[in-house]
């Protein structure tokens, strides 16, 4: 049997599609919305009870509908490593680890990535996996003022130089500064 892919739009030809959100599927929607909202400080856009989706684009569905709909009401296969992860990035990471509900299941502590970047990651209540990590902005002007110069910074991290140049300078945008 010949699979073939689906066409190329032509090049300036409109396409009606575009990526929206992230869909968690809950058991238990009003905990795993708590949990997303109360740690991340995210607002809600829409609640519908069994469907709720925050500003972001993250949108959680009770698993049950969502069984039912794809499913035909079997249930999905469990994964014991997941296989993605929701990521976020703050410029406190060591305020944020230490902030942590005892209750959190780690995958494992803040630790310092080879690129020098700072993480953490856990589970949340249904055991989907999330990295919260240092802004690469902020490992840069952190290994900045540590005393490491332009070019030693962008080896260590990785980073393109403009990235760096663009971070040191109070840039915004993944290196793109404001006009």
């Amino acid at each position: 049997m010949l699979i073939r892919a689906a066409p190329v739009p032509a090049r300036g030809r409109v396409t009606m599609i575009r990526y929206s959100s992230v869909v968690l599927f809950s058991d238990d929607v009003p905990a795993l919305r708590d949990f997303y909202r109360e740690l991340f400080d995210l607002p809600i856009a829409l609640d519908l009870g069994g469907l709720v989706t925050f500003d972001c684009g993250i949108s959680i569905w009770e698993a049950a509908d969502a069984s039912t709909m794809i499913y035909g009401g079997l249930d999905p296969s469990p994964v014991e490593r997941p296989r993605s992860e929701l990521y976020f990035e703050t410029d406190a990471i060591e305020a944020f680890a230490g902030s942590l509900p005892d209750d959190v299941r780690l995958a494992h502590p803040l630790e310092t990535a080879p690129w020098a970047q700072r993480v953490v990651r856990f589970y949340d209540p249904d055991g989907n996996l999330v990295e919260v990590g240092e802004a690469m902005e902020a490992v840069v002007q952190r290994l900045a003022a540590g005393g490491l110069s332009p070019e030693e910074v962008a080896a260590r991290t990785l980073m393109p130089p403009a990235f760096v140049r663009a971070a040191l300078e109070g840039g915004h945008d993944r290196g793109e500064t404001e006009p």
